[in-house]
């Protein structure tokens, strides 16, 4: 019957391995086998014990092709020592050329032992087998076996890095270079509260022409107004019974807030109410460049004019782009072109200003949380903790790590604003 032991990290029962080191399968942790359990496997401990100075020595190669420029060559053999597929090998060697850690306690050297190491373990062996076998001699034994695999690790993977590092420098200074971050955050504020600048579960951002910032919690009704340097300024209640679908705001403050059924447009600076529609089924907001309004809803896209009356309804969009249940959030470009999201699934449905469906690709989310078009026209998809973006032909271009992403703006300077609860955090874009 196999040796069965508990994983230190989740407590789930696992059966032992034969080796040192093995990974629990409940929770994915690496996790060192207790010493009663391997005692009963003396030579399966040694074996792995060999295993991690080869691997040690196979670093070390990794690392010199790595260094010398041989990248392609440098995935060939960690795919040919550790037994993984071409991904995993590319992303390991991605890992350590960037200077990160690559767990590799699961993995088991494909090649021939190492002469030297297996000389050097079998005499550590000996020293084990004539202090008697005692459960104090195999605790020694193995400390001293994972102590100098490490030492071993070390050496060589410090080693390689040294001589590879100083031997530029006898010829032409050199210069790191680091992958360059996609955004750089420049402003933040918020933070979870109800007194003046926070919020509770703030999901809607709009930035004036004059750069003031307004942003809303989902529910209560209150717009809180902050100027372009994220100081609050005042804050009114436009419905206190509110849930709110979208916000948006036109370059002269006029604040547009869309619930199930009705669509109001305030003074957004003052909260002073100049329009209001009832009765109006939709799902999504977006302002264009000369006036108009864009709603979304479960069968199609309408266009209103400045004063809130339909100029255009495109009633069959939703089922020439074959979106079952419509669409939710929209964004309209400096072309007019409309991006509706498939409220389905999450699809960008592409449509003409006159209505006519283009194209459908994916936004890598079953439920986005806001979409925004940059001054490039690229078309940025935010689902919490992640904001992808795409080109006009569905492309990925990138993908930015965020934290509680919901509804998203861009400046008349192309800064891009995202209202991630309980903050409002604004970015500069590097790509």
């Amino acid at each position: 019957m196999p040796e069965v032991f508990k994983c230190p990290s989740c407590a789930a029962p696992l059966e032992f391995e034969g080796n040192t080191f093995q990974k629990c399968r409940f929770c994915g942790s690496s996790i060192i086998v207790p010493s009663d359990s391997f005692q009963k496997s003396d030579k399966n401990m040694f074996d792995d014990a060999s295993s991690l100075g080869n691997k040690a020595v196979k670093l070390a190669e990794i690392y010199r092709e790595i260094q010398a420029g041989r990248k392609i060559n440098a995935i060939k053999i960690f795919r040919e020592t550790f037994g993984t597929g071409l991904k995993e090998a590319k992303d390991a060697v991605d890992a350590m050329e960037r200077g990160e850690s690559v767990d590799i306690s699961g993995m088991k050297v494909q090649t021939a032992n190492v002469q030297t190491n297996a000389q050097n373990l079998k005499a550590v062996k000996k020293i084990g087998f004539a202090i008697g076998g005692s459960i104090l001699a195999t605790i020694v034994l193995t400390t001293l076996i994972i102590v100098g695999a490490i030492v071993v690790i070390f050496y060589f993977t410090f080693s390689a890095v040294t001589r590879t590092i100083e031997k530029p420098f006898t010829t032409q200074p050199t210069t790191k270079s680091e992958k360059p971050q996609l955004v750089s955050e420049i402003l933040r504020f918020g933070g979870e509260g109800i007194g003046a600048g926070k919020f509770k579960d703030n999901r809607h951002v709009a930035v004036d022409g004059n750069g003031r910032i307004y942003s809303t919690d989902y529910s209560g009704g209150k717009i809180q107004v902050f100027d372009g340097n994220g100081k609050y300024l005042t804050q009114w209640i436009a419905d206190a019974n509110m849930n709110l679908r979208d916000m948006k705001v036109n370059r002269e403050g006029n604040l547009y807030l869309l619930e199930s059924r009705r669509l109001f447009v305030f003074e957004g600076a003052s909260g002073k109410l100049r329009q209001k529609v009832e009765n109006l089924s939709a799902k999504g907001l977006a302002l264009t460049l000369d006036g108009k309004i864009v709603t979304t809803n479960s069968n199609g896209i309408t266009i209103l004019d400045g004063d809130l009356k339909t100029i255009q309804d495109f009633k069959d969009a939703a089922k020439n782009a074959n979106a079952t249940f419509g669409f939710e959030y929209v964004a309209v470009d400096g072309n007019g072109l409309i991006y509706a999201l498939d409220d389905q699934n999450g699809d960008v449905c592409k449509f003409s200003p006159d209505g006519r469906f283009l194209n459908r690709f994916t936004s890598n989310s079953t439920s986005p949380d806001g979409i925004a078009i940059d001054g490039k026209g690229r078309i940025f998809v935010s689902d919490v903790s992640i904001i992808n973006v795409f080109d006009t032909s569905g492309k990925l271009l990138n993908s930015i790590e965020t934290k509680q992403a919901f509804g998203m703006t861009f400046s008349d300077a192309d800064e891009l604003f995202v209202a991630s609860r309980p903050f409002v955090v604004k970015y500069k874009l590097n790509f």
